[in-house]
């Protein structure tokens, strides 16, 4: 497509390199905001994805009802519960990225504590998916777009991930902005307001950075992949590639062709009629 470019480039060639000196601390922590009532899974294959990529450590913030089912299915990772809100200068002293929204939900309290994330956690980088996407594009969530708009000017590394009817829904933000379109266009109109880069997921997906530099993925990947969790597994990955040190955009492009290429890997174990999203996890080599 014109005005696009690609990435040409092996899993291995794409995982940051290893300090063999190196320890957990150094590989990177992830603060993963992720899970509601019902949703664990949401938690567990996000911070499994990050783990799978290098990060050295994972500390999943999740209702109490989940803290078993998360620390069963994912022992090597930290829990914590999801009223942080009070806590969050201690968290931001511990944490080198954040990932907020899969499974959240979209209440009151989602609101709230998503704002107390966004706003206590300094320039960090932050991933932003799912619910998330849904909270910052509502009436109710529009005042925390707005500080997001704010730090991403600043200079914070900021990654949305939507798919075409979170994308729609980011849209709504852009008084007079465009309502219909191709998904490279609007993906473009949103990251360019959020001053944001942004993965418009899809068979092809592309990742967009303000300037409307874009990378396209249409290689690989394939219809396995749309799951139930695919997503909660992409944002993972870039999450614990920006944990190493990768810039924003390198971490969201190579994380985009890292999920499709594991997940060619596991349609060629699975089937594509067989393939669930933590096979998709399970092949990051």
């Amino acid at each position: 497509m014109t005005g696009t470019v690609k990435i040409h480039k092996t899993i291995k060639e794409m995982l940051p390199e290893r300090d063999e000196k190196g320890h957990k601390g150094t590989f990177g922590k992830v603060f993963i905001y992720s899970g509601g009532f019902g949703s664990a899974g949401c938690a567990i294959l996000a911070g499994r994805a990050a783990y799978r990529t290098g990060a050295g450590m994972v500390k999943i913030a999740s209702p109490e009802c989940n803290r078993v089912v998360i620390q069963c299915a994912l022992p090597e990772a930290l829990y914590d519960t999801d009223d942080f809100s009070g806590r969050m200068h201690l968290i931001d002293k511990w944490s080198d990225v954040y990932l907020a929204g899969p499974g959240i939900g979209t209440g009151e309290g989602s609101v709230n504590r998503l704002d107390a994330l966004i706003n206590g956690s300094g320039m960090k980088p932050l991933v932003l998916d799912a619910d998330a996407l849904t909270i910052i594009s509502s009436d109710k969530g529009r005042y925390i777009s707005d500080d997001l708009r704010k730090m991403a000017t600043a200079g914070r590394r900021i990654i949305l991930t939507p798919h075409e009817g979170e994308l729609h829904r980011l849209l709504r933000l852009i008084e007079g902005g465009p309502t219909d379109g191709d998904r490279l266009s609007l993906g473009i109109a949103v990251s360019e307001y959020m001053n944001c880069i942004l993965v418009a997921k899809g068979p092809e997906t592309y990742t967009i950075t303000p300037g409307e530099k874009v990378i396209v993925n249409d290689d690989c990947g394939n219809s396995g992949m749309a799951t139930a969790g695919s997503g909660d597994v992409l944002a993972g990955i870039i999450a614990g590639l920006l944990s190493q040190g990768l810039d924003a955009e390198k971490a969201a492009a190579y994380g985009v062709r890292i999920h499709a290429l594991a997940g060619d890997k596991a349609a060629e174990k699975c089937g594509r009629h067989g393939l669930m999203a933590g096979d998709i996890a399970e092949n990051i080599f």
